[in-house]
């Protein structure tokens, strides 16, 4: 891994020192810079968990990915830079408010003061690194969160828009992983007919007012309380709308 490629890939230009600040700047630069997609599964590329190849993708080319690229990633620059994270795993709550199969997603641990949830690799999530504290909501500057216990090694992670209202997001423990652990599941996530990343098109990243995102044929932009959506019109207008508001281009 080559640091300065990557801190120039999320367009991160600040200091390095081991701190909060950092790791909530380096955390806000990556959600807007890097999408969440799943890009190559649509056109048959596959993902691989190869630490090589996930920043030969992301930070190369140029393209983004999911939980098991991103955060695989995200985990190796922090500890490049002198964090200690560790990978953990985590059980999603689909529409249906189902839980999702064990090693479901892929998400980080990191130690400073006390334990921070840091999640590049989820699509809509937190913007900067969340306190592994069940008393207290938190906030992004966008939305709330909460993080309660939920069973006797699990917690869950909850998130509002009204400060009210708390969504389930996903259930967690806080055991450390290997990358391995979750090798299995991410070749399910992309081969499995039923699976979310085989059933639909998405490419989703934050934007300074809000968040950009491509839905199957829909281009969603949030922008504060404004939204503006549109279908797309087939696959090359979808490459182009990925193209420029992405910057993902195919050779």
């Amino acid at each position: 891994m080559i640091i300065q490629a990557y801190l120039d890939r999320i367009g991160y230009g600040g200091t390095l020192e081991v701190s909060l600040e950092v790791l909530r700047s380096l955390h806000e630069h990556h959600l807007c810079n890097v999408p969440f997609e799943n890009v190559a599964i649509w056109y048959g590329e596959g993902v691989s968990m190869d630490a090589p190849m996930v920043y030969h993708k992301v930070v190369e080319k140029q393209r983004g990915g999911f939980c098991y690229e991103l955060n695989l990633l995200f985990h190796q620059l922090l500890g490049e830079l002198g964090f200690t994270s560790s990978i953990v795993a985590a059980r999603v709550f689909n529409t249906e408010g189902e839980l999702g199969p064990p090693f479901d997603h892929l998400f980080l641990l990191v130690e400073l003061d006390q334990l921070w949830l840091v999640d590049v690799g989820f699509g809509d999530l937190f913007l900067q690194p969340i306190a592994m504290h069940e008393a207290i909501i938190q906030t992004d500057g966008r939305n709330y969160f909460k993080v309660e216990k939920y069973a006797q090694e699990e917690y869950l992670l909850l998130m509002s828009s009204d400060k009210t209202t708390f969504e389930r997001k996903y259930t967690f423990s806080i055991t450390p992983r290997r990358p391995s652990d979750f090798a299995l599941m991410c070749q399910e996530k992309q081969t499995n007919p039923t699976s979310h990343f085989v059933k639909n098109k998405i490419c989703t990243r934050v934007t300074p007012d809000g968040r950009m995102t491509v839905f199957n044929d829909k281009f969603i932009h949030k922008m504060g309380e404004q939204k503006v959506e549109y279908l797309i019109e087939g696959e090359e207008h979808c490459k182009e709308i990925l193209k420029s508001h992405f910057n993902i281009v195919f050779e």
